[in-house]
């Protein structure tokens, strides 16, 4: 049987996601099941910049409001939540810089427990 990966929301992550919109956070609920099952949800994809699928985001429409949901699947035995945020820029998809920057600080404490927890640096690229 197929061992289901640990799932640790990092920061405010978890408390973020709480104040979405019910139909975006099972949007993002789900996403993270399927991911924690080792597949990946048909609105999941690899946030740009971070150089390989490792990074993903998962994008929620609602009401005209945009909401991103970012994890990164890069460690076997654990997915890291990395950020959930409504975005409010107006000019194009890009996501902000700002957000951009607490996803890479993140994603460095990430690397950091998983090492400390698991005694790795990394199990997937």
């Amino acid at each position: 049987m197929l061992q289901k990966r640990q799932l640790v929301y990092l920061g405010s992550s978890q408390k973020d996601s709480r104040k979405l919109p019910d139909e975006v956070q099972e949007l993002f609920a789900y996403a993270l099941e399927v991911a924690l099952k080792g597949g990946q949800h048909e609105d999941a994809k690899p946030l740009t910049g971070f150089h390989g699928r490792s990074v993903i985001e998962v994008v929620g429409d609602y009401r005209g409001d945009t909401y991103r949901e970012v994890y990164t699947v890069r460690f076997e035995e654990v997915i890291y939540v990395l950020h959930i945020f409504q975005k409010k820029s107006k000019k194009g998809i890009a996501t902000p810089k700002e957000d951009i920057e607490l996803i890479k600080q993140r994603l460095k404490w990430a690397e950091a427990l998983y090492k400390e927890q698991y005694g790795k640096k990394k199990s997937k690229k």
